[in-house]
């Protein structure tokens, strides 16, 4: 009985394409040659193919990690596997510490086919086995509603930071989608078919945060009765996003300052360091730049993590999209498909100010999906907060804009430049006082 050839995609190996295709023909591999993008995915369309291997030399390596690019943002699942010099001494070269990015693990040149043969075999069997992810894309979750030309750009941006490596720093009052942004990068990144990694700062006690970061040896301290990964470790090749970044203590910003210069991590009690390849996505509700003036978060951090940044919109900013998410969330959540919202009640909704954002619209949804008792809801069934609620809110609103700078300092002088007592006098959240702090272009350090 005849076998079927394993396709194999090989880059940039002209100088060697007689021997490597003997070689690996013998070990029943299909090879497909191609030194372009466009040669290399038509291949990848036709055959299939799940592996590839490419030459990585000193002259090449620029050329080599572009084609890899290329093909793993479309075809992210591929494994590929590079062939280096024999001569060649890869941690005295800064382009070879890139290798880790690109390739799954590399052989040395003269080859020795067969243990290649065996690393082959075994990349194939793990791409085989790799989860799907165009479906997970095309998976409403995992997708920004929302028609207004504020979301539009919000979109337009999330792609463009997919498609790089940098850090990226999301800002915005809770309840934005800040989690669901930063799994929106991930997976339309090259590094979608490996770990997406979520620690919230803000949710672990001080004590444990150095642990579930860094991780742990066996004896590190009392209770540690064996080793621990860390989540930044469990993110190797794929992404970290580390939620509420301005609740990380200061002690620990130092040690993820030094892994973001260094990219390596030790786990405390260990003696060794460990090189860790994973983009950080961070994310935050408070304005670090005033964290920075109050002394609770580090500017060299800052400027450190501030690469890419992007404040996501609240809802009343594009509260044109209401009707859109909330017809999203009740087609989600709803097994009944006559269930729908009165006229009154999407009203009363553009008329409410959405505090909590998307996240307090989906959860109250979903509530009065659960206590209606026809396939009716109104807003009695939302359980919003007024009964007048047209003048109340447009009342606040109006409040809200009249507050200027001179307003804030005044306030900032009455309760002795705390922000708490600031807000409370005028009747606004503590997020909302640094907003417009931001918008009257007033910095902390100035109002003292």
């Amino acid at each position: 009985m005849k076998t079927t050839k394993r396709a194999l995609l090989l880059l940039n190996c002209e100088q060697h394409i007689s021997e490597w295709q003997r070689e690996l023909e013998a070990f029943n591999w299909k090879c497909l040659i191609a030194n372009t993008p466009l040669k290399a995915h038509q291949q990848i369309q036709k055959y299939q193919c799940k592996v590839c291997l490419a030459l990585v030399t000193e002259s090449n390596h620029k050329k080599v990690y572009s084609l890899i690019a290329d093909i793993k943002s479309k075809t992210p699942n591929i494994k590929c596997l590079a062939i280096v010099d024999k001569n060649t001494e890869l941690t005295k070269l800064n382009w070879a510490q890139s290798l880790p990015r690109f390739f799954t693990d590399f052989h040395h040149n003269p080859v020795d086919w067969k243990m290649l043969n065996f690393e082959l075999g075994h990349a194939l069997g793990i791409a085989s086995l790799a989860v799907n992810l165009t479906d997970l894309i095309d998976d409403s979750r995992f997708k920004l509603i929302g028609n207004s030309n504020v979301m539009q750009q919000v979109q337009q941006t999330l792609v463009k930071f997919a498609n790089c490596e940098q850090s990226v720093l999301l800002n915005g009052e809770t309840g934005t989608g800040k989690d669901l942004c930063a799994q929106i990068i991930h997976l339309n990144s090259p590094r979608r078919g490996s770990p997406f990694i979520t620690i919230n700062c803000g949710a672990l006690p001080p004590s444990l945060i150095h642990s579930e970061l860094f991780g742990h040896e066996k004896g590190a301290f009392t209770s540690a009765d064996s080793q621990y990964i860390g989540h930044i470790e469990r993110a190797n090749n794929g992404t970290l996003f580390l939620d509420e970044i301005g609740d990380l203590p200061l002690a620990l910003q130092v040690n993820l300052l030094h892994f973001l210069e260094t990219h390596r991590i030790e786990r405390l009690g260990g003696h060794k360091e460990i090189q860790v390849n994973c983009r950080i996505i961070f994310a935050t509700h408070i304005n670090l730049q005033n964290a920075i003036v109050e002394g609770k978060f580090r500017e060299d951090l800052y400027h450190r993590i501030n690469i890419l940044q992007l404040t996501l919109p609240s809802l009343r900013e594009h509260i044109d999209d209401l009707e859109l998410l909330a017809e999203h969330f009740l087609k989600l959540y709803s097994k009944n498909e006559q269930t729908h919202f009165t006229k009154s009640c999407l009203k009363k909704m553009k008329q409410y100010e959405w505090p909590g954002n998307v996240r307090e619209l989906s959860n109250r949804i979903q509530r009065a999906i659960i206590m209606t008792n026809t396939s009716t809801i109104t807003e009695t069934d939302l359980a919003l907060p007024l009964r007048d609620a047209s003048s109340s809110n447009i009342r606040l609103l109006r409040q809200r804009a009249d507050i200027n700078g001179e307003t804030l300092l005044k306030a900032m002088r009455n309760n002795n430049h705390n922000i708490s007592a600031a807000a409370r006098e005028l009747k606004i959240s503590r997020t909302t006082f640094y907003r417009l702090l931001k918008k009257c272009n007033i910095q902390l350090n100035t109002c003292k």
